[in-house]
């Protein structure tokens, strides 16, 4: 009866050891009958058996027991040496339940003893068949495992099957590393020797909730602290598993570790927050600071700052910072455009110039940036013709690429914040202008209708008297009303211009424009002192005009207004000009401003003696503020009046 069902066709290779070779020749025609897959050699002893079995491509070994040399159980312990998995039948004339026994305890597959008759070698031949069969079946399963474990152990996941009893049964080597520890050190060990107390109690309600349901369970948002202590956002997914080789219920977890994206979500809704604020800001240096801030919340980079190019075009400068840049240098450095080539003034300029962002993950290896900075990595980002966005923190490689597309985000944003400020300032600097002018026209509106109506009340007097009398006097009187219309009108027209705003700006020694202003005035024995070698950022015609006008006050009122006293006692006025906090001052020592006046001083209206306008200290006053400065009346240190200009802008 031949041998012929079965999974597989694949031919055998038997090898046949047995000392008698009529016994051996006998049973391989018989074993090549009984089934076609076989193919029998043969060997005289166990000596060269073992040598025919070097390569270990035989099938399946039939060894006598009695045989010269090794008998058939020490072959058997040479073989399982060389070949552990080759399967091993003793088919012998001589067994006994001793001989039986010892073979099994070396590892024999099967046991036979040689009978009469041909029935046996069918026996032989179906032991034969089955024990390859097995073997075959178990390498197959061996090599399903191994690339079963090899794609497990590919994933970077972290991949595990738990049975019901909690026990691992395999895990792949991303969950051993997670845990500091081997694969072999986990498989066969429970949940509770593995995980924390919580998370094992945590983990075996889920995967019990799995087994008993049969239905997967996927979770989120699983926090969990590797062998280092980093933390970790898991997101398991949990099925029913069947093991196969039992009863045993089991799940199969496949955990991915989103901790990275986690962090990226975050720091999404974090900009979001951030770049919300950057677009209710009022002034450059309110959005620049926001932005520093935003840089160092959602980006964990502590030494950031954002550098806005200076007025003039040649310097970017520190607008704002965060704190922990005013811990790390006593002045926040700002990079000039003549920076020497090679150093991080360049680079910044560079980045400023070709609109083009660097990052430097390590600041130490790179000699351009690593000019004793606490700073390890950097980005440096332009935004537009305002400047460059320095994203800095203290650790090499801290900014992923994620961040380094955050950075853009917050750079363009902030880019088009202090766009809308810019253009907020220059909308509230018309609008400034307008009410000025406003307030001009009015102004001019209320003197031609009030101021000039004395002087042509007069002169339309004057001549109906001359008409009716003849008299020339009238005349005269004609000619003062025209004059100080004149007056009027040259003063109201200086008092528009004047208060035009400033365009350019240049350096002007306060001293040469207050030597020009009092060459001037109209003096007796006044003196003018300069105290002062202050350079300062202005109009010099206008900065001259302003000092004239004090100095014609000053004189007018200075020297006319004294008692006789006071003129005995010092018969010539001083006038001294100096510095003082934030400006400069121009006093007297005449009998000064009433203190209940000062405040009326610059008003075109007001006026102490009939006979004047009152223009000339609204002019000085007009003058100021076109520059952005500041100008008050107060008293001098012996009495008389002071001026003091403050807001100045001093010329480097």
């Amino acid at each position: 009866m031949g041998i012929m069902s079965g999974p597989s066709r694949d031919s055998i290779r038997v090898l046949h050891v047995d000392d008698d070779p009529d016994v051996s020749e006998l049973t391989a025609t018989f074993l090549e009958r009984a089934d076609e897959r076989f193919g029998v050699e043969t060997a005289a002893d166990a000596a060269e058996g073992l040598d025919r079995l070097d390569d270990c491509e035989f099938d399946c070994v039939v060894s006598d027991y009695e045989m010269p040399g090794l008998d058939g159980i020490e072959f058997l312990e040479r073989v399982r040496a060389e070949c552990p998995e080759l399967p091993f039948i003793l088919f012998t004339g001589k067994g006994s339940e001793a001989v039986a026994s010892e073979a099994i305890s070396a590892g024999v597959t099967d046991y036979l003893q040689k009978e009469t008759g041909t029935d046996q070698y069918t026996v032989l031949a179906n032991r034969i068949a089955n024990a390859v069969e097995h073997a075959r079946s178990r390498r197959r399963v061996e090599h399903s495992e191994q690339r079963l474990r090899k794609i497990v152990d590919s994933l970077p996941h972290l991949v595990y099957v738990v049975d019901e009893t909690g026990t691992y049964r395999l895990v792949n080597e991303a969950l051993a590393a997670f845990h500091g520890t081997t694969v072999e050190a986990i498989e066969g060990a429970t949940v509770e020797e593995v995980l924390s107390d919580r998370a094992a109690a945590q983990f075996q309600q889920d995967f019990r909730s799995v087994i008993a349901t049969g239905e997967p369970k996927r979770l989120s948002g699983i926090e969990v602290t590797d062998a280092e202590g980093d933390s970790h956002v898991f997101e398991p997914q949990i099925y029913p598993y069947d093991i196969g080789e039992t009863d045993d219920r089991a799940v199969l977890g496949v955990t991915r570790d989103v901790t990275e994206r986690a962090d990226r979500e975050r720091k999404i809704e974090r900009l979001q927050h951030r770049t919300k604020a950057l677009m209710h800001t009022e002034t450059r240096e309110e959005t620049a600071r926001a932005a520093t801030e935003a840089a160092d919340a959602v980006l964990e980079a502590p030494l950031s700052g954002v550098f806005l190019l200076d007025d003039a075009g040649e310097r970017l400068e520190p607008t704002a910072v965060v704190d922990a840049v005013h811990e790390s240098f006593d002045e926040v450095p700002a990079y000039p455009r003549e920076a020497p080539d090679g150093s991080r003034a360049a680079l910044v300029w560079e980045v400023f110039e070709a609109g083009e962002p660097v990052r430097i993950d390590d600041v130490s290896a790179d000699d351009r940036v690593d000019e004793g900075t606490p700073s390890r990595s950097v980005i440096f980002h332009p935004m537009g013709d305002h400047g460059v966005f320095v994203v800095s923190a203290e650790r090499t490689h801290a900014f992923s690429g994620t961040d380094e597309v955050l950075v853009e985000i917050l750079a363009t944003t902030l880019e088009s914040a202090l766009d809308r400020t810019e253009r907020r300032a220059a909308l509230r600097r018309q609008r400034d202008e307008l009410e000025r002018k406003n307030e001009r026209l009015e102004e001019f509106t209320s003197v031609v209708s009030h101021d000039l109506r004395n002087p042509l009340t007069v002169l339309n007097g004057a001549i109906e008297a001359a008409e009716t009398t003849g008299d020339a006097e009238q005349f005269d009187r004609s000619r003062d009303a025209v004059d100080r219309m004149d007056a009027m009108i040259e003063n109201l027209l200086a008092l528009s211009r004047q208060g035009e705003a400033i365009a350019e700006p240049e350096p002007v020694a306060l001293a040469r424009a207050a030597s020009q202003a009092w060459g001037t005035v109209e003096t007796d024995a006044e003196r003018l002192d300069v105290e002062t070698d202050l350079t300062v950022r202005a109009d010099p015609e206008r900065l001259t005009r302003l000092l004239e006008n004090l100095f014609r006050n000053a004189v007018e009122h200075g020297s006319a207004d004294r008692s006789e006293d006071e003129a005995s006692a010092q018969p010539a006025l001083v006038v001294r000009v100096g510095d003082c906090d934030g400006g400069f001052y121009v006093t007297d020592d005449g009998p000064g401003i009433p203190e209940d006046v000062r405040g009326d001083v610059f008003d075109s209206r007001f006026s102490t003696r009939a006979s004047n306008t009152g223009f000339g200290l609204a002019i000085v006053e007009r003058i100021a503020e076109a520059h952005g400065w500041r100008v008050d009346a107060t008293e001098g240190d012996g009495g008389g009046a002071r001026f003091e200009v403050t807001g100045v802008e001093p010329a480097e």
